[in-house]
């Protein structure tokens, strides 16, 4: 699959990259957001999601190259960003995870579910569905790559990577030497 592709299932439209605040900093993460993506891809796209907080990124643009831009910059507001790889119905979560071709990844998951999906789709069922990819789950110590799965919608997205500071509270999941 070539980098700049977004694996979706199922879904309308997967965004390039999720992003979040920190507690009441919508607007001013929103700002921060904007400028950088812009900097990379002046074309692209910030949506609001319904959830507070919680920014989605449409672009034409390599969703790990739009993340590591958020390496350049020093973000105040911003609490996460996340490279969208791949995103599924859940019904078609393991087939996604299939796909992006992580079979043997040694990672620790970092899960989160949102409503309409935060009964339907579980911890339990999303570990399931890395064990069936070839994924070893690991525990914090051990994992330097994090997988990163949580609901946005009707949508579940996958993201991985290594965790990097993009400001005093900020982290961003980079490309990982190791995949």
């Amino acid at each position: 699959m070539p980098p700049e592709a977004v694996l979706s299932l199922g879904c309308s439209e997967c965004p390039r990259l999720v992003a979040t605040s920190l507690p009441g900093r919508d607007y001013w993460a929103l700002e921060e957001i904007m400028d950088t993506v812009v900097a990379r891809d002046p074309a692209a796209k910030v949506k609001a999601t319904g959830y507070r907080g919680v920014f989605e990124v449409l672009s034409g643009q390599d969703p790990q190259g739009l993340a590591v831009q958020f390496l350049m910059y020093n973000h105040a507001f911003i609490a996460r960003v996340l490279p969208v790889l791949a995103c599924a119905i859940p019904v078609k979560l393991k087939e996604a995870l299939s796909g992006l071709g992580l079979s043997g990844l040694r990672a620790r998951l970092e899960f989160k579910a949102r409503e309409p999906l935060k009964g339907t789709l579980t911890e339990d069922l999303v570990r399931s569905a890395l064990a069936s990819a070839g994924v070893i789950l690991v525990g914090r110590r051990e994992g330097g790559v994090i997988i990163d799965v949580e609901s946005l919608g009707k949508c579940v997205i996958i993201s991985f990577g290594e965790p990097r500071s993009c400001g005093p509270r900020c982290t961003v999941l980079v490309p990982s030497r190791s995949l």
